[in-house]
């Protein structure tokens, strides 16, 4: 990089810190001597040294930048190399709290989903309720805000209820303790849960959702759910087994704690001319409201 006495200033030369040429140290006081100047690897020309005041001696730790097309040149690939670097972490992160391949690159759109984000407060238990018909975006919203979530330091975990019941399931025949394996989900900071309502219906599957949800609305962890139902129709749905009571006291849970997202548009899955683009949300009463509930402006 280029430091010159320009860069250095009256400053450094006056108290000795920063960056340091060979004159600045010399007024200074400060040994030793600069080495013999730096051949550029690129073009050979003599570069300046560069050094720092330690204690009262100067140790040279640079030079001055050539301006080369050679050195422009490495410099780029080295940005390159760093920025691929800094993509892999950052996929790798997503990878490990569960956000599929797929929506790596999934963007907050939603106004809701990105006020969450934003004033994301740990142990309120505040969550999100994002629903919608096939394709419009449910799982891109989630996704997004996991990933904002995680690559800003939070306990995040992102599943589907039927991959939660397979996993408990898998339990009994490996002889896994179902405990451990359902404590990940009952005690992240965040857990996202994907397309409920998708698993089979019984009274098991009932009550370990109603496990899940209970568990987390009593310790005020976060919990965001993607649906095609609506709570109504999801009260509906998991009433199947004639688990009625028990299927009230999810979606009551789910309502008290969730702010409402509804999407609708086109399936963008089998929409070839693309007419939805991004995720929408409905219009409609409440939608403000639901904005307001994580600091937004409730218009």
């Amino acid at each position: 990089m280029q430091i010159g006495k320009e860069r250095a200033g009256a400053g450094a030369r006056e108290d000795g810190t920063g960056m340091l040429t060979p004159e600045d140290a010399k007024e200074l006081g400060l040994g030793p001597e600069a080495p013999e100047p730096y051949p550029c690897p690129h073009c050979g020309k003599p570069l300046g040294r560069r050094g720092i005041n330690i204690g009262g001696r100067i140790l040279w730790v640079s030079h001055e930048a050539c301006g080369c097309p050679g050195e422009a040149e490495a410099a780029r690939r080295q940005a390159a190399l760093e920025a691929a670097e800094s993509e892999e972490k950052r996929r790798e992160r997503l990878r490990k709290v569960g956000i599929g391949k797929r929506y790596f690159n999934a963007t907050l759109a939603d106004p809701i989903c990105a006020a969450f984000v934003e004033s994301y407060v740990p142990r309120e238990g505040m969550g999100l309720f994002i629903h919608g018909p096939v394709g419009t975006g449910k799982t891109y919203n989630a996704a997004a805000v996991t990933a904002a979530l995680a690559l800003a330091g939070r306990g995040v975990v992102m599943t589907s209820a039927l991959r939660i019941l397979s996993d408990v399931q898998d339990t009994y025949n490996t002889g896994e303790s179902a405990k451990r394996e359902l404590d990940r989900y009952l005690s992240c900071e965040i857990l996202v849960l994907d397309d409920l309502g998708k698993e089979s219906a019984s009274r098991w599957s009932v009550m370990t959702l109603f496990d899940i949800v209970n568990t987390r609305y009593e310790s005020m962890l976060s919990t965001i759910y993607t649906s095609q139902y609506s709570l109504e129709s999801l009260q509906e749905r998991l009433s199947r087994v004639h688990e009625t009571e028990t299927a009230k006291a999810i979606v009551s849970r789910i309502r008290e704690t969730c702010a409402d997202v509804r999407l609708y548009g086109y399936d963008r899955r089998v929409d070839p001319q693309g007419r939805q683009g991004r995720p929408r949300r409905a219009q409609g009463p409440g939608g403000g409201g639901e904005l307001g509930r994580f600091g937004g402006p409730a218009s």
